[in-house]
């Protein structure tokens, strides 16, 4: 068992804010929260090891709430098509993919998030298949994970009437319930023989790419297993377009009537609904998690983050793939929030406070991690997931030290110490929990390999594009014009 342990004189985030405090962790949890002198004199009393933290913010670790881990080996890959178009090349990379691959992408990217102060993501997972390797590689990161396994059988050029070639077509088969109840069934045992910190949630791809045999599964093994789902939702106006089909008041109606929107459930962008939509889905306390950089790059729209603030849903935060959102970065992710909803509107007491951004990076990720009340807050009893950020390096020296200033400011580059579970997972700028150099040449390798497996298929897809670019324009009249 670690020995009780003391974080002294950091600026602490709680309810009131940042303030002088000092945070003793024993084992896996906080075990107290000390803010006067006196308090703070006898957590030292306590602790068997102190960490002086003046000049720091002690926050708790941030929670990428979307994201898809195999993605951080195709950075620099197509980010320029919307996102029917692009998701043609990044499924052709990922039939390319296998367990040395996937573990590459899952701890590179760990690399990068543990360097940017996130304690917690969830893993939208399309390969299935390698979910051992994943979920092996997920735990080597020392992170807290949600691996939420997709469930799809309907592909979007399907949805939009688009033939593509044989070379890039790779449609999805039926789903077989039976076969896939049985593989979900596998993939929740090794991860709850594990250490705890990774965790499995059914991750359907989106309600629209999914047959109602497939709805059906969906329900089943929610209700069986007792699990969280996460999904994508409405991410585009052609996505909206669809799910105007499904059924006579349109998909989310059609969820809400099948049992499908519950508050477990967490769905990803959530730009292009309706406000009767929205007010559907905060009725049911479902989650949505905003990806603000991804949307942007793929010009998918941006998020009516205020509505959803009227509505009282919880927002969380979330940086996507590395090959549409880019950096994994959390402090961009939370900037990008904060200014977007200011675009339009001069009311600036309508915009959202910093305070409420870092709240939805930290304790909202949480709840769709499935941990509301155990990590996302520092408070005694929590989970200790926490974060250094230096409050005198040249991005955030400044002359306030509050939860603006924060989130303006901090990056990255300023994450000094990230602690996981009670474990440093990184201190002073080390990374401890893997051999982060080893994981740099491991990627470097792997991505070679996976470009020279695909060039010959990607030529193919390129010189198809101009096509299938006019085919997809076809099918939504007036998209690009509006």
């Amino acid at each position: 068992m670690n020995r009780p342990l003391l974080i002294d004189g950091a600026l602490v985030w709680g309810e009131a804010g940042f303030r002088a405090g000092g945070v003793l962790v024993e084992g896996e949890r906080i075990a107290a929260v000390g803010w006067t002198d006196d308090e703070r004199r006898d957590l030292r009393a306590r602790a068997a090891e102190t960490v002086p933290a003046d000049e720091h913010w002690l926050i708790p670790g941030l929670i990428d709430a979307h994201a898809h881990g195999y993605a951080t080996l195709l950075r620099g890959t197509e980010n320029s098509l919307p996102l029917e178009l692009w998701a043609l090349y990044t499924t052709l990379y990922g039939r390319a993919y296998d367990a040395r691959a996937i573990r590459a992408a899952v701890l590179l990217g760990a690399a990068e998030r543990i360097r940017g102060g996130v304690t917690g993501v969830i893993d939208h997972a399309p390969m299935v298949h390698l979910a051992e390797a994943a979920l092996a590689a997920h735990e080597q990161t020392g992170l807290r994970v949600g691996y939420a396994a997709f469930l799809h059988d309907i592909s979007d050029h399907d949805l939009l009437g688009m033939t593509l070639p044989p070379s890039v077509a790779g449609g999805l088969p039926p789903v077989d319930p039976s076969a896939y109840a049985a593989r979900f069934a596998e993939v929740l045992a090794v991860a709850r023989a594990g250490s705890g910190r990774v965790g499995v949630q059914l991750g359907p791809n989106a309600p629209q790419r999914c047959s109602p045999e497939a709805w059906a599964l969906w329900k089943t093994l929610r209700d069986r297993h007792g699990v969280n789902v996460h999904m994508h939702l409405m991410e585009t106006r052609a996505q909206a377009e669809i799910g105007k089909c499904r059924g006579p008041e349109g998909l989310v109606a059609e969820m809400e009537r099948f049992g499908l929107l519950e508050d477990g459930l967490a769905a990803a962008h959530g730009i292009w609904l309706s406000e009767v939509e929205r007010e559907r889905l905060a009725r049911h306390a479902v989650t949505v998690v905003h990806n603000p950089a991804s949307n942007l790059m793929l010009g998918s729209g941006i998020m009516p983050l205020s509505s959803y603030r009227d509505l009282g849903t919880t927002v969380a935060l979330g940086t996507d793939s590395a090959n549409t959102g880019g950096r994994h970065d959390m402090f961009e992710t939370m900037r990008l929030a904060l200014m977007l909803p200011r675009i339009g509107t001069s009311q600036h007491e309508t915009w959202p406070r910093a305070e409420e951004i870092l709240t939805m990076a930290t304790r909202n990720g949480a709840q769709v991690l499935g941990l509301g009340g155990q990590v996302g807050e520092i408070a005694a009893g929590r989970l200790a997931d926490l974060a250094l950020v230096r409050c005198d390096h040249p991005t955030t020296l400044g002359m306030r030290r509050d939860a603006s200033a924060f989130v303006q400011h901090g990056s990255p580059e300023a994450v000094d110490s990230v602690m996981v579970n009670g474990t440093w997972v990184m201190r002073e700028r080390r990374i401890l929990a893997f051999d982060e150099v080893a994981v740099l040449r491991e990627a470097e390798a792997v991505m070679a390999a996976l470009r020279e497996r695909t060039e010959a298929d990607r030529a193919l897809l390129d010189a198809a594009l101009p096509a299938l670019s006019q085919s997809f324009a076809a099918q939504l009249p007036g998209f690009r014009k509006t």
